[in-house]
Protein backbone atom coordinates (compact mmCIF):
# COMPACT_ATOMS: atom_id res chain seq x y z
CA UNK A 1 0.00 0.00 0.00
CA UNK A 2 1.20 3.41 -0.90
CA UNK A 3 2.72 5.31 1.82
CA UNK A 4 2.35 2.26 4.17
CA UNK A 5 5.08 -0.07 5.23
CA UNK A 6 4.89 -3.34 7.21
CA UNK A 7 7.07 -3.71 10.43
CA UNK A 8 6.86 -7.49 10.66
CA UNK A 9 9.30 -8.65 13.99
CA UNK A 10 7.41 -6.28 15.69
CA UNK A 11 3.97 -7.14 15.06
CA UNK A 12 1.21 -8.39 16.80
CA UNK A 13 0.78 -12.39 16.30
CA UNK A 14 -2.15 -11.91 13.92
CA UNK A 15 0.30 -10.36 11.39
CA UNK A 16 2.33 -7.82 9.71
CA UNK A 17 1.16 -4.25 11.38
CA UNK A 18 0.51 -1.60 8.57
CA UNK A 19 1.65 2.42 10.06
CA UNK A 20 2.67 4.97 7.62
CA UNK A 21 6.45 5.21 6.34
CA UNK A 22 6.94 8.19 8.31
CA UNK A 23 6.19 6.22 11.35
CA UNK A 24 7.70 3.27 10.29
CA UNK A 25 10.75 5.45 10.33
CA UNK A 26 10.74 6.24 13.97
CA UNK A 27 10.22 2.65 15.12
CA UNK A 28 12.74 1.79 13.19
CA UNK A 29 15.49 4.20 14.39
CA UNK A 30 14.38 3.28 18.06
CA UNK A 31 14.85 -0.92 17.25
CA UNK A 32 17.97 0.57 15.44
CA UNK A 33 19.15 2.95 18.38
CA UNK A 34 18.67 -0.45 21.27
CA UNK A 35 20.79 -2.29 18.53
CA UNK A 36 18.10 -4.48 17.02
CA UNK A 37 18.69 -3.14 13.54
CA UNK A 38 21.31 -3.03 10.71
CA UNK A 39 23.98 -0.34 11.70
CA UNK A 40 23.99 0.62 7.62
CA UNK A 41 19.96 1.04 8.21
CA UNK A 42 20.73 3.60 11.64
CA UNK A 43 23.37 5.44 9.69
CA UNK A 44 21.20 5.95 6.97
CA UNK A 45 18.11 7.26 8.85
CA UNK A 46 20.37 9.57 10.76
CA UNK A 47 22.73 11.29 7.67
CA UNK A 48 19.43 12.13 5.49
CA UNK A 49 16.65 14.55 6.21
CA UNK A 50 13.08 12.43 6.51
CA UNK A 51 9.93 14.05 7.53
CA UNK A 52 8.70 13.04 10.54
CA UNK A 53 5.60 11.89 11.49
CA UNK A 54 3.96 15.13 13.63
CA UNK A 55 2.47 12.42 15.92
CA UNK A 56 1.97 8.56 16.11
CA UNK A 57 -1.56 6.58 15.44
CA UNK A 58 -2.30 4.06 17.72
CA UNK A 59 -0.82 1.02 16.06
CA UNK A 60 2.72 2.98 15.70
CA UNK A 61 2.35 3.72 19.60
CA UNK A 62 1.85 0.21 20.44
CA UNK A 63 4.96 -0.78 18.52
CA UNK A 64 7.02 1.92 19.73
CA UNK A 65 6.13 1.57 22.88
CA UNK A 66 6.42 -2.38 23.05
CA UNK A 67 10.48 -1.75 20.96
CA UNK A 68 11.08 0.44 23.78
CA UNK A 69 10.36 -1.29 26.18
CA UNK A 70 11.96 -4.85 25.24
CA UNK A 71 14.98 -3.20 23.88
CA UNK A 72 15.90 -1.07 27.00
CA UNK A 73 14.73 -4.50 28.96
CA UNK A 74 16.92 -6.65 27.20
CA UNK A 75 19.85 -4.30 27.01
CA UNK A 76 19.73 -4.23 30.56
CA UNK A 77 20.14 -8.10 30.95
CA UNK A 78 22.57 -8.57 28.21
CA UNK A 79 24.96 -6.00 29.13
CA UNK A 80 25.77 -6.66 32.40
CA UNK A 81 22.45 -7.73 34.30
CA UNK A 82 23.46 -11.22 33.54
CA UNK A 83 26.42 -11.46 35.60
CA UNK A 84 25.87 -12.46 39.63
CA UNK A 85 27.25 -9.13 41.22
CA UNK A 86 27.88 -9.59 44.74
CA UNK A 87 25.04 -12.35 45.21
CA UNK A 88 22.67 -11.68 42.92
CA UNK A 89 21.41 -10.93 39.14
CA UNK A 90 19.88 -7.91 38.06
CA UNK A 91 15.98 -9.22 38.39
CA UNK A 92 16.74 -10.59 42.03
CA UNK A 93 15.89 -7.51 43.18
CA UNK A 94 12.44 -5.25 42.04
CA UNK A 95 13.29 -2.95 39.12
CA UNK A 96 12.11 0.64 39.09
CA UNK A 97 9.18 1.01 35.94
CA UNK A 98 10.90 2.00 32.40
CA UNK A 99 8.80 5.13 32.18
CA UNK A 100 8.90 6.98 28.92
CA UNK A 101 7.63 10.17 27.80
CA UNK A 102 7.36 12.05 24.75
CA UNK A 103 10.33 13.28 25.20
CA UNK A 104 11.91 9.63 22.80
CA UNK A 105 9.18 10.80 20.21
CA UNK A 106 10.81 14.62 19.83
CA UNK A 107 14.69 13.25 20.30
CA UNK A 108 13.41 10.56 17.34
CA UNK A 109 11.12 12.82 14.76
CA UNK A 110 14.62 15.67 15.53
CA UNK A 111 16.91 12.75 14.28
CA UNK A 112 14.73 11.87 11.23
CA UNK A 113 14.59 15.70 10.42
CA UNK A 114 18.18 17.17 10.59
CA UNK A 115 20.63 15.46 9.02
CA UNK A 116 23.35 14.62 11.03
CA UNK A 117 25.91 15.01 9.20
CA UNK A 118 25.61 18.89 8.42
CA UNK A 119 28.35 20.90 10.12
CA UNK A 120 26.02 22.89 11.99
CA UNK A 121 22.51 21.18 13.12
CA UNK A 122 19.17 23.08 15.02
CA UNK A 123 19.13 22.56 18.22
CA UNK A 124 17.36 19.41 20.09
CA UNK A 125 14.76 20.98 22.15
CA UNK A 126 12.73 17.98 24.48
CA UNK A 127 9.78 18.99 27.08
CA UNK A 128 12.20 18.62 30.61
CA UNK A 129 14.19 16.19 31.89
CA UNK A 130 14.71 12.66 30.83
CA UNK A 131 13.40 9.60 32.85
CA UNK A 132 16.54 6.93 33.50
CA UNK A 133 14.93 4.34 31.48
CA UNK A 134 14.78 7.57 28.52
CA UNK A 135 18.65 8.15 29.82
CA UNK A 136 19.38 5.12 28.63
CA UNK A 137 18.27 4.62 25.39
CA UNK A 138 19.96 8.51 24.64
CA UNK A 139 23.32 6.63 25.50
CA UNK A 140 22.39 3.44 23.80
CA UNK A 141 22.15 5.84 20.76
CA UNK A 142 25.17 7.40 21.26
CA UNK A 143 26.97 4.57 21.20
CA UNK A 144 25.22 3.28 18.33
CA UNK A 145 26.47 6.12 16.08
CA UNK A 146 29.86 6.51 17.48
CA UNK A 147 32.52 6.40 14.32
CA UNK A 148 29.04 7.83 12.20
CA UNK A 149 29.04 11.12 10.29
CA UNK A 150 26.29 12.01 12.83
CA UNK A 151 28.36 10.99 16.19
CA UNK A 152 29.84 15.39 16.39
CA UNK A 153 26.06 16.72 15.43
CA UNK A 154 24.76 13.65 17.98
CA UNK A 155 27.47 14.42 20.97
CA UNK A 156 27.30 18.28 20.72
CA UNK A 157 23.33 18.70 21.49
CA UNK A 158 23.08 20.37 25.09
CA UNK A 159 19.89 18.30 26.12
CA UNK A 160 21.61 14.96 25.64
CA UNK A 161 25.25 15.97 27.41
CA UNK A 162 23.18 17.46 30.46
CA UNK A 163 22.48 13.68 30.99
CA UNK A 164 23.91 12.19 34.27
CA UNK A 165 23.85 8.55 32.10
CA UNK A 166 25.37 9.87 28.73
CA UNK A 167 28.20 11.56 30.89
CA UNK A 168 28.67 8.19 32.25
CA UNK A 169 28.77 6.29 29.41
CA UNK A 170 30.50 8.91 26.82
CA UNK A 171 32.36 11.00 28.92
CA UNK A 172 35.44 10.73 26.65
CA UNK A 173 33.76 11.59 23.47
CA UNK A 174 31.71 14.56 25.20
CA UNK A 175 35.27 15.60 26.16
CA UNK A 176 36.52 15.55 23.17
CA UNK A 177 34.07 18.02 21.75
CA UNK A 178 34.12 20.46 24.55
CA UNK A 179 34.17 21.18 28.54
CA UNK A 180 31.59 18.59 30.59
CA UNK A 181 29.76 20.67 33.03
CA UNK A 182 28.97 17.29 35.25
CA UNK A 183 25.39 16.03 36.52
CA UNK A 184 26.27 13.73 38.59
CA UNK A 185 24.00 9.99 38.74
CA UNK A 186 21.39 9.99 41.10
CA UNK A 187 20.22 6.75 43.43
CA UNK A 188 17.65 6.45 40.26
CA UNK A 189 19.92 5.71 37.73
CA UNK A 190 22.00 2.88 40.07
CA UNK A 191 19.96 -0.22 39.12
CA UNK A 192 20.38 0.59 34.88
CA UNK A 193 24.00 1.43 36.11
CA UNK A 194 24.09 -2.14 37.36
CA UNK A 195 22.68 -3.56 33.98
CA UNK A 196 24.78 -1.69 31.56
CA UNK A 197 28.29 -2.63 33.83
CA UNK A 198 29.54 -4.74 30.32
CA UNK A 199 28.63 -2.24 28.17
CA UNK A 200 30.09 0.71 30.39
CA UNK A 201 33.08 -1.31 30.74
CA UNK A 202 33.29 -1.57 27.12
CA UNK A 203 32.88 2.30 26.73
CA UNK A 204 35.80 2.81 29.22
CA UNK A 205 37.74 0.86 27.47
CA UNK A 206 37.57 2.04 24.12
CA UNK A 207 38.02 5.81 25.29
CA UNK A 208 41.41 4.33 27.10
CA UNK A 209 42.84 3.05 23.64
CA UNK A 210 41.27 5.94 21.36
CA UNK A 211 43.74 8.53 23.73
CA UNK A 212 46.91 7.27 21.45
CA UNK A 213 44.75 9.01 18.73
CA UNK A 214 44.55 12.41 20.05
CA UNK A 215 47.61 14.40 18.94
CA UNK A 216 46.03 17.87 19.82
CA UNK A 217 47.28 17.94 23.53
CA UNK A 218 44.02 20.57 24.31
CA UNK A 219 41.42 17.99 23.06
CA UNK A 220 43.38 14.92 25.14
CA UNK A 221 43.35 17.36 28.42
CA UNK A 222 39.70 17.87 27.93
CA UNK A 223 38.88 14.17 27.48
CA UNK A 224 40.71 13.31 30.81
CA UNK A 225 39.15 16.24 32.72
CA UNK A 226 35.70 15.36 31.79
CA UNK A 227 36.54 11.60 32.50
CA UNK A 228 38.29 12.80 35.85
CA UNK A 229 35.09 14.97 36.75
CA UNK A 230 32.18 12.54 35.91
CA UNK A 231 33.85 9.43 37.55
CA UNK A 232 35.11 10.96 40.50
CA UNK A 233 31.43 11.99 40.82
CA UNK A 234 29.88 8.77 40.29
CA UNK A 235 32.30 6.78 42.97
CA UNK A 236 31.29 9.80 45.66
CA UNK A 237 27.65 9.01 45.04
CA UNK A 238 28.51 5.02 44.59
CA UNK A 239 30.58 5.25 48.20
CA UNK A 240 27.46 7.09 49.77
CA UNK A 241 25.46 4.05 48.71
CA UNK A 242 27.60 1.49 50.01
CA UNK A 243 27.43 -0.19 46.60
CA UNK A 244 31.27 -0.55 45.27
CA UNK A 245 30.12 -3.49 42.73
CA UNK A 246 28.96 -0.52 40.57
CA UNK A 247 32.64 0.46 40.20
CA UNK A 248 33.66 -2.52 38.14
CA UNK A 249 32.82 -1.45 34.99
CA UNK A 250 36.49 0.74 35.89
CA UNK A 251 38.14 -2.00 37.07
CA UNK A 252 37.20 -3.91 32.99
CA UNK A 253 38.27 -1.33 31.51
CA UNK A 254 41.62 -1.08 33.20
CA UNK A 255 42.64 -4.75 33.04
CA UNK A 256 41.34 -4.53 29.39
CA UNK A 257 43.61 -2.11 28.65
CA UNK A 258 46.82 -3.29 30.50
CA UNK A 259 46.19 -6.34 28.47
CA UNK A 260 49.78 -6.05 26.04
CA UNK A 261 50.46 -2.76 27.27
CA UNK A 262 52.15 -0.99 30.40
CA UNK A 263 53.88 2.55 29.58
CA UNK A 264 52.27 5.75 29.52
CA UNK A 265 53.99 6.21 25.91
CA UNK A 266 51.78 3.40 25.19
CA UNK A 267 48.52 5.47 26.27
CA UNK A 268 49.12 8.79 24.80
CA UNK A 269 51.73 10.20 21.70
CA UNK A 270 54.71 12.25 22.14
CA UNK A 271 54.14 15.42 20.23
CA UNK A 272 56.34 18.53 20.54
CA UNK A 273 54.20 20.52 18.54
CA UNK A 274 53.18 22.05 21.25
CA UNK A 275 54.02 23.85 24.37
CA UNK A 276 55.50 21.92 27.11
CA UNK A 277 53.02 23.49 30.04
CA UNK A 278 49.84 22.18 27.01
CA UNK A 279 51.77 18.90 26.50
CA UNK A 280 52.51 18.29 30.19
CA UNK A 281 48.61 19.37 31.30
CA UNK A 282 47.47 16.75 28.73
CA UNK A 283 49.58 14.14 29.81
CA UNK A 284 47.89 14.69 33.39
CA UNK A 285 45.03 15.09 32.71
CA UNK A 286 45.23 11.63 30.54
CA UNK A 287 45.14 9.86 33.84
CA UNK A 288 42.23 10.08 35.10
CA UNK A 289 40.96 6.28 34.11
CA UNK A 290 44.19 5.56 36.49
CA UNK A 291 43.43 7.97 39.31
CA UNK A 292 40.44 6.24 39.56
CA UNK A 293 41.82 2.68 40.16
CA UNK A 294 44.19 4.13 42.45
CA UNK A 295 41.01 5.11 44.44
CA UNK A 296 39.67 1.32 44.36
CA UNK A 297 42.43 0.25 45.51
CA UNK A 298 42.28 1.81 48.63
CA UNK A 299 38.26 0.24 48.31
CA UNK A 300 40.09 -3.23 47.16
CA UNK A 301 41.89 -3.00 50.75
CA UNK A 302 38.89 -2.77 52.57
CA UNK A 303 37.59 -5.57 51.30
CA UNK A 304 40.32 -7.77 51.62
CA UNK A 305 40.77 -6.63 55.17
CA UNK A 306 36.95 -7.46 55.96
CA UNK A 307 37.00 -10.05 58.95
CA UNK A 308 34.76 -12.97 58.74
CA UNK A 309 33.21 -11.99 62.02
CA UNK A 310 32.43 -8.54 60.31
CA UNK A 311 29.07 -7.45 58.49
CA UNK A 312 29.34 -7.67 54.60
CA UNK A 313 32.25 -10.28 54.61
CA UNK A 314 30.74 -12.58 52.23
CA UNK A 315 30.04 -9.28 49.62
CA UNK A 316 33.70 -8.05 50.77
CA UNK A 317 35.42 -11.59 49.17
CA UNK A 318 32.77 -11.52 46.35
CA UNK A 319 34.62 -8.69 45.51
CA UNK A 320 37.69 -9.37 46.49
CA UNK A 321 37.43 -12.29 43.65
CA UNK A 322 36.00 -9.89 41.03
CA UNK A 323 38.13 -7.18 41.07
CA UNK A 324 41.23 -10.22 41.07
CA UNK A 325 41.74 -9.63 37.25
CA UNK A 326 43.44 -6.56 37.77
CA UNK A 327 44.75 -7.43 41.23
CA UNK A 328 47.71 -6.40 43.07
CA UNK A 329 49.74 -6.30 39.43
CA UNK A 330 47.25 -3.89 38.39
CA UNK A 331 46.69 -1.87 40.93
CA UNK A 332 50.54 -1.32 41.13
CA UNK A 333 50.57 -0.31 37.04
CA UNK A 334 47.91 2.11 37.91
CA UNK A 335 50.25 3.39 40.05
CA UNK A 336 53.31 3.69 37.58
CA UNK A 337 51.08 5.08 34.72
CA UNK A 338 49.78 7.84 37.14
CA UNK A 339 53.99 8.41 38.04
CA UNK A 340 54.89 9.04 34.51
CA UNK A 341 52.05 10.71 33.38
CA UNK A 342 52.48 13.38 36.06
CA UNK A 343 56.04 13.57 35.24
CA UNK A 344 57.36 16.47 32.67
CA UNK A 345 57.04 14.71 28.93
CA UNK A 346 60.42 14.55 27.07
Amino acid sequence: MDGEARIGDAAAPMGPARVTQAEANVVTLARCALGAGPPAELTRLLLVSLAPPAALGPTATRLFEETLARGVARALVHEGGWVQEVGARLWDAPLPPLRFTANVVRLLQWALKVPLAEPEVPRLELGGPLTPAEEVFAALLLEHARGTAAERGLFTQPALRASPFVQLMHAAPLGRLGPVEVAPVGPEHLPFVRGLLDLLGAAWASAERAKRQLAEPKVLASVGRAQGAVATAFLDVVAQHRAPHLARFFVDAAADWLTGRAGADQLVQRTADAPLRERAEARREAGALWRVIQRLEGWDQQHRNTRYIDDGYEAAQALVRDWERLGPAGFAAAARLVAELEGLPA
